[in-house]
C-alpha cells in the first residue's frame, strides 16, 4: 500500500447465504454445493429429503468457505458469486490469498442460519487473531447485507468499536427487509432448479427458514409494512396469526427484539452503498381466513429499493456518506461504478485524487424479466423503463436484450457445446411513457442464462442492467 493511506486490514462480511455450509461430521457440503446431486430426477425426492434435513436449524453444520458460486433462491435473494469482488479487490493491491499471516484482505465466514449474535461474536474473535498478524494496523469492515447485521452487532455490542475504525455497508439492512416475511411466510418460488417444484419446495423451504433465528432478525421492526384488506395496520410480530410452532413464535419475539437492541448507531465511521431502482416488495395485504389466521400475503412493489432492501432499510440514517446506485442488491458488491467509488474511499483520497460523482445516472433503466425460470419454448417477455433520474421518459432511446447461456443448472453436466447468445431489440410503446417491450424464448438447453439489457439514448448517454433466470425442461 502507499505511504499516505493509514495501515489497514480489510475484513469482508458476507450476506445471507453466502458462506458455504459444510455437514461437521462427513465433511460434506451442503450449502452451496450440488455434485453429490443426482442426475437422474427419480432420485431427486430422496436427495432432497436428506437435504432439507440436515439444512434444517439446529443441525451440526459449520461456516467452511465464501460462496463463489451465483446463488438462486428466488423470490429472496439472486446472487452474484463474491468471487468477483475479490478479484476487484486484488487488482487494487489487496492480498486476498495465500497464508493468512501475510494477506491483508480476510473473508469471514458464519453460519447464516443463526442468531446474528452468535455470528457477532465469532467475527470478532476472527478478527482478534487477524490483527496480530498485522500490529498497528487499522480494521476497515465491508459488509454485504446480513453481513451488515452482523458486523454492526459487534461493533455496538460486542466491543468492536473498540477495533474497528471503518465501516462500509453493501445494500445492508437497517430496519429489515419485507422479502424476509415473505419468505418466512410463503417460501420460495424455486430452490436452484425449476425441476425441484414438483417436490412440495415452497412449504418446504418455508419450514426450513423459519427454523432460522437470523430470518427473524430481518423482519422490519419500525416499517408497518403490512395492512389488512380493510386498510388497517397488521404486525409481522402477530405471532399466532401465522406462526403454528412455540420454538418459531420465539425466534419472532427475538427477532424484534433484537432490531431494537440494534437500533440505528454508528459508533465508528459508516459509509454506506445502496441501490435503487429495482422493482422490491414494500408492503403487502394480508388476507385472513374467517379464524383470523393468515391467509396469504398481496405483496406490492415499489421502485425505492434493490430489488431486496428497501431505500428506508438501507439509507443508514447515522451514516458519514450515503451514496445511491442504480444497482442491485445481488450484484452492487462487483457494479464498476461501485467498486471505483469504493477504491476512492480506501485508496485514491488519501492520495490526493479528485472523486468522481459515479452515484449520478443521466438516465434510469427499469429493466426485468417477466419471472425468474422458464421451460424450452416459454414466452420470456422482457420489458424495460427508460427515464431521468427524476423519472421523466426518454423517448428517443434504443434499448437491446442479449441471452446468453452462464453455467449449468445444480447437478448438469456442462454442455459440450453452449449455446448461441441471442439478441433481441425492444419496441418502444406509442405511449411516449419510455417503456420499451419485446420476447424471447426458453431455449432448448437447460441452464442459467444472463439476461444483459443495454440502453442507448443521443443525449443522456448509455446504461446496462443485468438479470439472471432458469431455463429448464425436466424429462420425467
Amino acid at each position: 500500500m502507499t505511504t499516505g493511506i493509514p495501515s489497514h486490514i480489510l475484513v469482508f462480511v458476507p450476506g445471507y447465504m453466502g458462506s458455504t455450509l459444510r455437514d461437521k461430521r462427513t465433511g460434506r457440503t451442503l450449502w452451496l454445493d450440488f455434485s453429490t446431486f443426482p442426475l437422474n430426477p427419480a432420485e431427486w425426492g430422496n436427495w432432497l429429503d436428506d437435504w432439507f434435513a440436515r439444512m434444517t436449524y439446529p443441525s451440526e453444520l459449520e461456516a467452511a468457505g465464501i460462496v463463489d458460486d451465483v446463488v438462486f433462491v428466488p423470490p429472496f435473494v439472486k446472487m452474484e458469486q463474491y468471487g468477483r469482488l475479490f478479484e476487484a479487490m486484488a487488482r487494487m493491491g489487496y492480498r486476498t490469498s495465500g497464508d493468512e499471516r501475510e494477506v491483508n484482505f480476510y473473508k469471514f465466514a458464519y453460519d447464516w442460519r443463526q442468531d446474528n449474535r452468535i455470528s457477532a461474536r465469532q467475527l470478532g474473535a476472527a478478527i482478534e487473531r487477524w490483527r496480530n498478524f498485522h500490529p498497528g494496523a487499522q480494521v476497515w469492515i465491508i459488509a454485504h447485507s446480513n453481513g451488515g447485521v452482523v458486523a454492526r452487532w459487534y461493533i455496538e455490542k460486542e466491543g468492536g468499536k473498540e477495533v474497528v475504525q471503518r465501516l462500509f455497508l453493501m445494500g445492508s439492512p437497517i430496519d429489515g427487509t419485507p422479502k424476509a416475511m415473505r419468505i418466512a411466510f410463503g417460501g420460495a418460488d424455486m430452490l436452484a432448479r425449476p425441476g425441484f417444484n414438483p417436490f412440495n419446495i415452497a412449504q418446504r423451504t418455508r419450514d426450513m427458514f423459519r427454523s432460522f433465528p437470523s430470518l427473524y432478525q430481518l423482519m422490519p421492526v419500525k416499517a408497518d409494512f403490512l395492512r389488512s384488506t380493510q386498510d388497517e395496520t397488521v404486525s409481522a410480530f402477530d405471532a399466532g396469526a401465522w406462526l403454528d410452532d412455540p420454538q418459531q413464535r420465539a425466534y419472532l419475539d427475538d427477532g424484534r427484539r433484537f432490531t431494537e437492541a440494534l437500533g440505528d448507531s454508528a459508533s465508528v465511521e459508516t459509509l454506506c452503498f445502496f441501490g435503487r431502482r429495482r422493482p422490491t416488495p414494500v408492503a403487502g395485504i394480508v388476507h385472513t381466513r374467517m379464524d383470523k389466521h393468515w391467509e396469504r400475503i398481496e405483496w406490492i412493489n415499489g421502485m425505492a429499493g434493490d430489488g431486496t432492501i428497501p431505500e428506508r432499510s438501507a439509507a443508514h440514517p447515522r451514516a458519514a456518506g450515503r451514496f445511491p446506485f442504480a444497482v442491485g442488491h445481488g450484484d452492487i458488491y462487483i457494479n464498476p461504478a461501485v467498486l471505483e467509488f469504493l477504491r476512492w474511499e480506501l485508496l485514491d483520497k488519501y492520495e490526493g485524487l479528485t472523486k468522481e460523482l459515479v452515484a449520478t445516472d443521466t438516465l434510469i433503466m427499469d429493466f426485468a424479466p417477466d419471472r425468474d425460470a422458464y421451460r424450452e419454448d416459454d414466452t420470456i417477455w422482457l420489458r424495460a423503463k427508460v427515464t431521468t433520474p427524476d423519472d421523466q421518459p426518454l423517448t428517443d432511446a434504443v434499448v437491446t436484450v442479449r441471452m446468453s447461456w452462464d453455467r449449468p443448472l445444480p447437478g448438469d453436466p456442462l454442455p459440450t457445446t453452449p449455446p448461441a447468445d441471442i439478441t433481441v431489440r425492444l419496441v418502444p410503446l406509442a405511449d411516449a411513457s419510455g417503456r420499451h417491450e419485446g420476447l424471447l424464448y426458453g431455449p432448448a438447453a437447460n441452464g442459467y442464462y444472463r439476461l444483459v439489457a443495454h440502453v442507448e439514448h443521443p443525449k443522456a448517454g448509455t446504461a446496462r442492467v443485468e438479470e439472471l433466470i432458469a431455463v429448464e425442461t425436466p424429462h420425467y
